[in-house]
């Protein structure tokens, strides 16, 4: 159980490393896009500001101050070099910045606008544009921080206004309309009620952003789970298994025994023939031969139990018997012949000796389920079956045959139905007393 959780830690851990990745590319994204904004509102501000002169050069030097974080924040994402809190500081800063740029006066202007006069104009939309930034950090707290920094940024520009002496935060009586209306133009009257629906609306929008994005890691983090197991499954199973596998709870079900079609393949000669290459040289032919194949093992639907050197175990009807087991066993068998033949040709053209194999065919009950330990655990199928298969392939040499099948095995094509031609090829070669095995038994040898 420990080995498991261990296990499961490095999981999370990886995938935790892979969110950290992301979350870097997400800030590099976001301060890019932040720097795009900011130059398009330079560029707006400049063409429909009504102010001129010094009065304009500060308000695109307040907004140009923006598009200067903004690349600072894309360098130090790029260079990996920020720390961990570098995005919530910048927010920080950003967020109080902001606020002092939107409802702060603007030195220059000689209009001698009202404090509390900003504060009517649709300036808090801009906040949201660091919602924005924040939201491609693929962050839920910080999108959480950003709400709360802008939320504090702006109440605090709020109170100073509204505790100048000249501002009016209180208006009159609803009954007095013409009063309240007479309040509500005046330019010193900083409305309460406006700054709350903007502070709860920011808040909100920035909780529900964070909640999504949490949603969004938790299925990914799923996503991520489920890509896994398919594919552990998809080492052993063909696609097609694979796809049936991954709809079920339990993919590979409670141990068991079935009956299943075994082949048993190996390449002959082939410990004399390594002698003679490089490490280099045997590792490469035996991807080659290993990765031909489990294409055909896929291709008629088997289970790639193992390799073993030169050699490789299928089974057919695992992890669900199915109508044609041995049938779909002997067709692999010439897939993988017929493979090997080609491949032949492909070595020939580059002075490479061919290459022969000998396979082995069993068909009967065999045991089903996960063996090993608690810290490595695989999907198996063990039992007599396995070793006939493996002992029938041995036989191969002694009866100068490609292929060896057992008796069971052919009955179970015949009881299939299966092509004749499949078959053709295949004799009685009598009964034969295999390697550990004290009764005979019958079998069919060919090419």
């Amino acid at each position: 159980m420990k080995a498991l959780a261990r296990a499961d830690q490095a999981a999370g851990a990886r995938l935790e490393a892979a969110f950290a990745r992301e979350e870097r590319r997400g800030l590099m994204m976001a301060a890019a896009t932040r720097s795009v904004a900011v130059a398009i509102i330079i560029g707006w501000l400049a063409v429909s500001n009504p102010e001129r002169g010094l009065a304009l050069a500060w308000v695109l030097g307040s907004a140009a101050f923006f598009l200067v974080t903004g690349l600072a924040q894309f360098w130090l994402w790029a260079r990996g070099v920020a720390p961990s809190v570098a995005p919530y500081a910048f927010m920080l800063v950003d967020s109080l910045a902001l606020a002092a740029v939107l409802l702060m006066p603007n030195p220059f202007d000689t209009l001698g606008v009202p404090w509390a006069l900003p504060l009517r104009y649709a300036s808090f939309v801009y906040f949201f544009l660091l919602l924005m930034q924040a939201a491609f950090s693929f962050r839920p707290r910080l999108l959480l921080w950003t709400g709360l920094c802008g939320a504090g940024a702006w109440t605090l520009a709020f109170v100073w206004i509204v505790t100048r002496p000249e501002t009016i935060s209180a208006p009159p009586s609803a009954a007095d309309r013409a009063a309240m209306l007479a309040t509500y133009f005046d330019p010193h009257f900083a409305s309460i009620l406006k700054y709350e629906n903007e502070v709860i609306a920011f808040l909100l929008v920035s909780a529900g952003l964070a909640l999504l994005v949490r949603r969004s890691r938790v299925l990914v983090a799923e996503r991520a789970e489920a890509e896994r197991e398919r594919s552990n499954l998809a080492r052993y199973f063909s696609p097609k298994v694979v796809d049936v596998l991954a709809e079920r709870d339990q993919p590979l079900g409670r141990v068991r025994r079935q009956a299943v079609g075994v082949l048993f393949a190996d390449l002959v000669g082939f410990t004399t023939l390594a002698e003679s290459m490089s490490p280099e040289q045997v590792m490469a032919m035996l991807r080659g031969f290993h990765g031909r194949m489990e294409d055909e093992v896929f291709r008629h639907g088997g289970c790639l139990e193992k390799f073993i050197g030169d050699a490789l175990l299928a089974t057919f009807g695992v992890p669900d018997p199915g109508p044609r087991d041995a049938t779909d066993t002997l067709a692999c068998a010439r897939g993988m012949l017929a493979a090997l033949t080609a491949w032949n040709r492909e070595r020939e053209k580059e002075d490479q000796p061919p290459l022969r194999m000998g396979v082995g065919l069993h068909y009967g009950q065999a045991v089903l389920g996960d063996i090993g330990s608690a810290r490595s655990m695989a999907f198996a199928t063990v039992g007599d079956t396995i070793n006939v298969a493996s002992r029938l392939q041995g036989l191969t040499r002694d009866l100068g045959a490609t292929i060896v099948a057992s008796a069971d095995f052919v009955a179970a094509l015949d009881q299939e139905g299966a092509d004749p031609a499949l078959a053709a090829g295949l004799a009685a070669q009598g009964p034969r007393i295999l390697r550990g095995r004290d009764h005979a038994i019958e079998v069919w040898a060919g090419a």
